[in-house]
């Protein structure tokens, strides 16, 4: 079963940063995408591969796939600076298009599996958001593994 730690250890062999920023980044672009409502898209359609076209259409409305259209003034890419602690927003649109690639590939590959764990996302921030103001990534990862 494909969890946070599992995308952000593939994460961060790949791109060469620390686990623990690696958690922050993916967290965040999940986070993004659940506070955006697109978690929607998730559970609305569970008929034959439903979610998994739910999901690279989300992707690809972000930016994904291809990672153009997002630049360090992209909306996602500031939610992530600011939740993962990034200072340069160059890097932060770099790991941004890094982590939305990785989950455009696992959308082909597991997509099952991604969809799972956008699924507790959207569970978990449901139940968390009024707990805190949602900045506090630690009990929001408490909830999903």
């Amino acid at each position: 079963m494909m969890n946070i730690d599992n995308l952000a250890s593939i994460f961060s062999q790949r791109n060469g940063v620390q686990q623990s920023m690696s958690s922050s980044i993916m967290s965040a672009i999940m986070g993004y995408i659940m506070q955006k409502g697109m978690g929607s898209m998730l559970s609305g359609g569970s008929g034959s591969g439903g979610g998994a076209e739910g999901i690279k259409s989300m992707l690809s409305n972000l930016g994904g796939g291809s990672g153009q259209g997002i630049n360090q003034d992209h909306e996602l890419v500031k939610h992530v600076q600011h939740n993962a602690g990034i200072k340069d927003p160059q890097q932060a649109s770099q790991y941004t298009r890094q982590g939305l690639d990785l989950m455009n590939e696992q959308a082909d590959k597991n997509p099952q599996g991604l969809q799972s764990l956008l699924g507790n996302f959207l569970g978990a921030s449901r139940g968390g958001q009024q707990n805190k103001g949602g900045s506090d990534s630690g009990s929001f990862l408490d909830n999903v593994i």
